[in-house]
């Protein structure tokens, strides 16, 4: 005889999920050429899918909202150099999107690099470059976006 385990509810589920860790450290952002100062930070570590990811919010005087993700596999080995224009269809991931009161979208980095340059489990640290170039925008425009990080949760 065997019992049927009741699934967990939403709100169960919601505590077993992994947690964003407020990051330290310097997350260096330049998007088309201009700095933007990003003022939080997360990391996080999935191991059910075995991925890392790195968020940035930078919010200018609270009306436009502008955020980079960056999500990388946990098996990456230091050092290596992944080419963003081949990782459509696997678990690397960087896209950049903005929010304001007359726009909001959210574009891929299609072409560039992401170089993972340190990754530390446990206390999560992780050190690496972005340089990459956006999809286009409704607008139309192309975004450059040039990230130096060295993160610890």
């Amino acid at each position: 005889m065997s019992l049927l385990q009741p699934q967990p509810t939403l709100a169960q589920q919601k505590y077993l999920r992994p947690k964003r860790l407020t990051a330290t450290g310097p997350f260096d952002v330049k998007i088309d050429l201009v700095t933007v100062i990003f003022q939080t930070t997360t990391l996080q570590h999935d191991p059910v899918r075995a991925l890392y990811s790195i968020d940035g919010r930078h919010a200018d005087n609270s009306v436009t909202i502008k955020e980079i993700h960056i999500r990388f596999p946990d098996n990456v080995r230091t050092g290596a150099i992944i080419d963003l224009a081949k990782q459509e269809f696997n678990d690397v991931a960087v896209w950049y999107s903005l929010k304001s009161p007359t726009e909001h979208y959210s574009v891929d980095c299609t072409s560039g690099t992401l170089t993972i340059l340190t990754l530390t489990p446990g206390v999560i640290a992780i050190s690496g470059t972005l340089r990459g170039a956006t999809e286009a925008d409704p607008n139309g425009n192309r975004h450059v976006v040039d990230v130096d990080f060295d993160l610890v949760s």
